[in-house]
Formats: C-alpha cells, structure tokens, sequence
C-alpha cells in the first residue's frame, strides 16, 4: 500500500535541503560565534524528543495485521478459485485482477470520505469493519460445498475495506507527529513500509502450509486459510481502536479530489463555450470559473495534470508486476517444490520470494547502488530509474516466457478427435502377452508392471492375453475419443484373467501435489487401503490418511496426495485389524501414481507404478525471474510515488496518492482483458506478449521523459509561487532526489 507523505513531511525536505544541509557551512558568525538561527536549529535538535507518540505503535501495529490479513487471503486465492471452486485458469485469473483492481479504485472512495466527510480516524475505523467482515465471509464460505456467491460477496467487502484504509493509515501515522518532529517522522515511513512487508512475506509463507498441511473435511483447509487472515484483520481492528484516546484526530479538510475534478469539469466546459471566440489564454484550464477556483489552484491542477500524465504509461507495469500472484503462481504450479534440504515449497509461497527480496534490496540501493550511479552520472534522475525498472520487468517476463518453453517441452500433446489413450497393467504374478487382433499390437507385461502408454485409433479391439492361468477368450474392448484409459488384467480365484477398464489421467496434477490410485489385484477379501505418512504414529483410522476401499475390481478413483514418504496399511473384512505392509512408498510432486496391492500365496506384493513423471523443473529456476522484477519494482514503484510527490504542489499530495493507486487497477484491466480474450492458446505467447506491450510502453514512457520539465520547491511554505520551472538546460542537470523508503503500493 502505498502512502501519502504528509505537507509536513513534504516541508521536512525543504529546511533538510535550505536549511541544515547549508548550515553545516553558515551556523557560525565570523566572530566565530553560533548566530541565532543555527543555534534554534541546535536547540531544537537537543530538546526534541526522539521517541514516537504512543499512538503510532498502535497504527503500526495495526498495518502489520492488515497487510498480513490481505496477502495472505491473496496468497491462496488464484488456488482457491481454480482448484477449489472449479474456475478456469483464465476466468480465476480475470476474478482475481478484477479484485485487485476493486482493491485500487476504491481508495479514491477512500480519500473523498476521510478528506471530506468523515476524516481520517472514523473512515479507517468504519471501513476496518466492513473489512473483517469480508475476512470472515471468505473464511465461513470456504467450508463445503464450494460455491461462488459468498466469496464473491466477502471478496467484495475486502476490495472495499482496503480501498478506505490504503490512501489513509499512512498519512493517519503522520498526523500524530509534533511540528518539531520531522526527523521521526521521516522514519515513520520507514518503519511502515517494514510493517508491510513483513506482515505480507510472513502471511504468503504461513496460509499456503495452512492450506495444504492441514485436512478440513477431507479436503485442503481453506477455511483455515481465511480463517487466519480473518483473526489478524479482527485483530489489526481491535489494536486500531485501543489507541483511539492517545490518537490526534485532524478535522476534515475539505474534498479536495472533488475539487479538482470539479475544477477540471469547468475548464473544459469553458473551453468547449469560447470556441472560436478571441479570448486566447494560456491553458485551457483557465477557461475554468473564476469565481469558484482561484488562480494560484488553478495553476496547481496545471501542474498536477503534467505529473499525472507521466502516469499514463505505468498500468502497463501494474499489468505485469501484480501477475506475480496469478499467472506467476499457476506457472509454479506446474513445477518441481523440491529444495533438497530446504524442504518442498508450495506454489502459493514463492510469491513470499517479493517482500523478501524488497526488504534485503531497499537497505542496498539506499546505501551503496544509488551512490555509485550518481557518482557515474548514470540513472540519476527518477524517470531515468524508472525507465530501467519497466525494462528489467519487460525482461522477467521473457524470463517467464523461456521458463514456461521449458515447462511445455515436457508435456504430451493433446489426443486428436480420432484418437484415443491406453495403458495396460499386470496384477497377475506371471507374464502376461496381449494381442490387439485388429490393430495387430502385441505387448508383453512383466508381473505388476504396466506397459507403455500407447495412442491408438479410437474404435472397438479384439484383445486376446495369453498367460501362467486359464486362456484368455477373446474379449471386446471399446475406446471412445479423446479419452484415456488404464487396463487392468487380474485374477480373483488365481485361474482366470479378468480385465476392468477405468479411466487415466494424463496431466501433471496442480498445487504441487501428485494423483494416487489404488488397485486391489486379488488374494484380498473386501480389503480397505489406507496410505499414511510415516511419520504418523497414532492408531491408524480413515481420518489419519488417504482412505481406498479398493473390494471390487473397479479401480480407484484418483486421489490427491503431497510429496512424502508413505507407509501402506490395508484392512480385510474377516478382521478389524490393520497389517502394515514392509514396503513404504515415495511419491513425488506433480506425478501420476498407480498402486497395485495383491497377494501372492505367500506374500503380499506392492507395486506404485508412475504414469505421468514428476515435475522435471525446478521451482528454483523461477528466482531469477523474481529477482529482475523485484528490482524493477524498487527502481519504478519506490522512485515514481518519490518523484510524483516532489513534483507535485504541496496541497496535491492526496489526489496523486489515489491516481498513483488508480494506475495499478487500471494494470489488472489490462489483465483481465487480455486473459477474457483467450486469443493465446499457450501461455509462453501470453508472457511475451505482455513483454511486448512493456516494450511499446517503456519506448513512449522513455520519449515522454525527454519532453518533461522538472519542478522544485524552493521553500516550503504554501504558496504556490515557491514552485519554479526549471529551463531546458537547467533540467538535463542533476537534481537530487531523496531516496527515502517510502512504502510502495502494497
């Protein structure tokens, strides 16, 4: 979320640059002796305080619990929306920007109430409500059955509680400062962009191991999932509110954004009424009516209008960088968690990879990167900086792009119209030969081992299978197009073949699990299968693993299970009691699994068979890509929000705040549009074809920068007079920027 830096702060600038900067040469008279006003500067600085107001703690601790409550309902949501309630990957990923751009329109609504009506304190207070109430909705809906319309309310709520607090906490935080504290104002920021990040990295690392590792209802815990950010944003309420009587709660100042807009309407308006009229002036903004907007703002909305439109460039940056929690994370999906002795990571976590890296790379450019490029004369200025920010995100998605070449490469091609896919198993403890007389196909299968995957035409085949028992008779097999199927050859009463036909699965299974089906290949009477991890020591019950009643012959249905080592426990009807078979099994992540249970004369035999192989690519090969565009997004977000409040007038501060949020919902647009399309029928196209649009956008945002003029403040009051223009020349000079740490848009 990003914030408002108060006109306090904005002043703080100022004097740091007129005043103790240029009194380190002036604070003493020739006499040698301390001139009056550098030793008030001395005084101050001994005398003030340098603890915080009590009450930031509280506004502190309340973005902590905030920012945790809404990435980590974000962390999980692409998965829940895809997997759980049974979205498309498109669609999912269309709801999920069209949330996050509910999440950045709504603070102009924000702004408007706490600037206008209500004031800050009762708008964060009143809109905290509406958001734990979303909270809870998204947690209370997550139980089964899974329907859409209560996330959709809950999501809703959350998009509108956010949107009330994102323009106003931060600036709330500020307003509790004296005048003579601006230095520990100046560090409230960076104190509140720790609170962020460490609230969202440590949320995106908890709410995926509270999805996955933890069983509701048989199924991954979503509930618990929501359930958690549901506690924090109660929380994050309840701290907001025991701070209310130390708080300093500044009046409503008027609703400036409405004026602006107002002021904007009447300039175009009296425009539109002096055409081909003889009274020129010099910006059409002062066609605007007199008698309701003064000269000097008029000539701040001027400059406000030339601030906003180096704006225009950035959703196309929004539009990439927020993909991290969607497209980035289905790509994931699709990948290899293993980390060797740093555990298997889960899809939903790798977006946690973010924050983390802002907050190691923050401390890096501030103390040794952005000295050396000034010292270089080399991205110096900010729209410089921010022009390689939208170049490195433009390459972290061709980065994405190659990754995604690399995860297709593995993949089987899809079954055309006429065709059909087929694999045989063997359950029997003997050899068993198989004749497809129309297709002339003959296969041989070793004991409790299954055959190649084969496509074939599909149609009805003579099979014929020749082994150890009784012959086979011929026997009608029908394959039906565009579906997979596994074969089953078994025996009941150890003399006859039979043959059960149920249906495959040919894909990588998503949320870094695998698929396990159990099959009974005889020698068992009504025998039931658990398979539980081995690190289960508890009595051995349906709740402890993944249940089988594999009595038939039929073939289990697919379940889905993690990555792990298993151990087998199965049951018979003639006994209660549960036999823990020798033979543990190791499953991978993203594999296709078949288990065959039987039991030969003497010995049980276990057989996990792998249709579909693990995930071949690592995960690891995705830090790359979130490198890049994390140091993209500290070179574009941190510096814009910098340069866009240095260049706009003191009493704007506000209205830049919500264009600068607007920006990122407008990048969700682009998003939603493109995924809603569906003119990509592959995904590495998509990613290169929004490298692409970066590329057209960071060409014209590149010409836009040539043509801009600078501003500064020679002061800081607020008159509008102390705003000067700098000259063409004097623009291609180096004008210092502050590389503070400010919070970007989270």
């Amino acid at each position: 979320m990003m914030t408002v830096l108060s006109d306090s702060e904005d002043e703080f600038h100022a004097e740091e640059d007129s005043s103790l900067i240029q009194g380190e040469t002036s604070s003493k008279d020739p006499n040698g002796q301390i001139n009056g006003k550098s030793w008030g500067r001395v005084k101050t600085s001994v005398t003030r305080s340098q603890k915080y107001p009590k009450s930031v703690y509280f506004i502190l601790g309340n973005e902590f619990c905030e920012r945790f409550s809404y990435y980590g309902m974000r962390a999980v949501l692409i998965l829940y929306l895809t997997n759980w309630l049974g979205f498309s990957e498109d669609v999912g990923t269309a709801i999920f920007h069209s949330f996050v751009m509910l999440c950045y329109l709504s603070p102009l609504i924000g702004a408007v109430l706490a600037d206008g009506y209500l004031g800050r304190y009762k708008t964060i207070l009143i809109v905290s409500l509406v958001y734990a109430a979303g909270n809870l909705v998204m947690a209370i809906t997550a139980l089964p059955p899974p329907e859409w319309y209560g996330p959709a309310v809950g999501l809703i709520l959350i998009g509108l509680g956010t949107g009330g607090i994102k323009p106003n906490v931060s600036s709330f935080g500020a307003d509790q400062f004296r005048a003579d504290q601006e230095k520990e104002r100046y560090t409230f920021f960076s104190a509140f962009y720790f609170a962020i990040n460490l609230g969202s990295m440590l949320s995106i690392v908890l709410t995926p191991i509270l999805r996955a590792d933890v069983k509701c209802y048989g199924n991954e815990c979503y509930p618990l999932a929501f359930g958690i950010p549901a506690a924090l944003m109660v929380l994050a309420t309840i701290i907001f509110i025991a701070g209310s009587s130390l708080y300093k709660k500044v009046p409503p100042s008027g609703n400036l954004i409405g004026r602006v807009f107002k002021c904007i309407w009447s300039g175009m308006y009296g425009k539109l009424k002096s055409w081909g009229s003889s009274d020129k002036k010099e910006h059409w903004l002062y066609y605007a009516d007199s008698s309701k907007f003064e000269h000097e703002f008029i000539r701040e909305v001027q400059i406000l209008l030339k601030v906003l439109f180096m704006f225009l460039p950035a959703p196309l940056f929004w539009a990439l960088s927020d993909q991290q929690g969607s497209r980035w994370t289905l790509q994931a999906e699709k990948l290899n968690g293993d980390m060797g002795v740093f555990g298997t990571i889960k899809p939903d976590q790798m977006s946690a990879i973010n924050p983390l890296l802002i907050l190691l790379l923050i401390p890096i450019f501030e103390k040794f990167i952005y000295p050396c490029l000034e010292k270089c004369k080399c991205l110096h200025r900010p729209l410089q900086r921010m022009s390689a920010g939208m170049i490195l995100t433009m390459i972290s998605f061709i980065m994405a792009g190659f990754l995604q070449m690399k995860i297709e490469a593995n993949l089987e091609s899809p079954l055309k119209e006429t065709e059909s896919g087929v694999t045989f198993y063997n359950t029997l403890h003997c050899d068993i030969d198989i004749k497809m007389k129309n297709l002339n196909h003959n296969l041989h299968i070793a004991p409790y081992q299954k055959s190649q995957y084969t496509v074939v035409e599909a149609e009805s085949y003579e099979v014929e299978v020749t082994s150890c028992l009784q012959p086979f008779s011929t026997e009608n097999l029908k394959l039906g197009p565009r579906v997979v199927n596994r074969i089953f050859f078994w025996s009941e009463d150890g003399k006859h073949v039979a043959f059960t036909k149920v249906k495959d699965i040919r894909s990588h299974p998503l949320e870094g699990k695998s698929k396990l089906s159990v099959f009974n290949g005889g020698g068992w009477q009504n025998a039931s299968v658990v398979v539980v991890y081995n690190s289960y020591h508890r009595e051995i019950s349906n709740q402890s693993g993944i249940l089988f009643p594999s009595s038939d012959q039929k073939g289990e249905p697919f379940h889905a299970i993690y990555p792990g080592q298993y151990n087998v426990y199965c049951q018979e009807s003639s006994t209660k009691n549960w036999t823990k078979l020798n033979t543990s099994i190791s499953v991978g992540q993203g594999a296709v699994y078949n288990l065959i249970i039987a039991r030969n004369r003497t010995q049980v035999v276990l057989s996990l068979l792998t249709s579909v192989e693990v995930n071949s690519v690592s995960m690891a090969w995705m830090i790359p890509q979130y490198f890049v565009v994390t140091v993209g997004e500290v070179l574009f977000s941190i510096t814009g929000l910098a340069f866009a409040y240095s260049q706009a007038p003191i009493t704007m501060k506000s209205v830049v705040q919500a264009a600068w949020l607007m920006t990122t919902a407008f990048g969700s647009l682009v998003v939603i549009i493109v995924s809603q399309v569906q003119f990509f029928t592959s995904q590495v196209a998509e990613f290169m074809f929004f490298a692409v649009l970066m590329t057209v956008a960071t060409l014209i945002f590149m010409t836009m920068s040539c043509c801009y003029t600078y501003y500064y403040t020679s002061g800081h009051g607020n008159d509008f007079d102390d705003l000067q223009e700098l000259t063409i020349e004097e623009k291609n000079e180096d004008i210092p920027l502050k590389h503070s740490n400010h919070p970007k848009h989270k």
